[in-house]
């Protein structure tokens, strides 16, 4: 299962699901939905999809990254703000990917991720 946050549903949200059918996700569109699902036992979650907007989203997320340890997090950012990577960098992604380039990369990523999970373990 993969855990999908995005707080807004634009271009790039849309097309995320349209490149992610046929894998579970569970979507979320705030930091306190999230937080409290990642507060819950695992079943099956095994990665994190997280869509940033801008800073103060990204401060948010970095106010659950304890939540996140332990999953495969895979971070879409709206730029090449030097900050922000540097944040999102502290969240420990297996990936980052920018949304004015590349998050079709992010998909295939995570589809790979999919599919070499063959068990999950819940920490």
């Amino acid at each position: 299962m993969i855990l999908f946050y995005a707080q807004q549903n634009d271009r790039v949200v849309e097309t995320l699901r349209k490149l992610l059918t046929g894998l579970k996700i569970e979507r979320f569109r705030s930091v306190a939905s999230i937080a409290r699902r990642l507060g819950r036992p695992c079943h099956g979650v095994q990665i994190a999809l997280v869509v940033i907007d801008d800073g103060d989203e990204m401060t948010r997320i970095g106010e659950i990254e304890d939540l996140l340890r332990g999953l495969r997090l895979v971070i879409v950012l709206p730029g090449h703000d030097s900050g922000m990577v540097s944040t999102a960098h502290k969240l420990g992604p297996r990936f980052i990917a920018y949304a004015d380039n590349g998050f079709e990369q992010a998909v295939a990523v995570i589809r790979k991720m999919a599919e070499r999970s063959q068990r999950v373990v819940c920490a």
